[in-house]
């Protein structure tokens, strides 16, 4: 890394946790930009499955679990 990659680094780790997140965020957005229109998709998406969930229509796995289920 460079200096100021460094410097940058060091000064986020002094920020409070919802700033990390904020920067982190700002940071993917740079590399990784999203158009509006799919955002929306994926957030609708996401409510609905919270939803069902809530509804107990939709079971949770443990990542552990399909991790092991999936390793080769």
């Amino acid at each position: 890394m460079s200096a100021m990659v460094d410097t940058l680094v060091a000064q986020a780790k002094g920020l409070p946790e919802q700033d990390r997140l904020a920067l982190l965020d700002a940071l993917f957005e740079l590399v990784s930009p999203t158009e509006p229109a799919v955002e929306q998709a994926w957030i609708a998406a996401c409510e609905q499955r919270m939803a069902a969930i809530d509804r107990g229509e939709m079971s949770l796995v443990d990542a552990d679990e399909v991790m092991m289920k999936y390793r080769l």
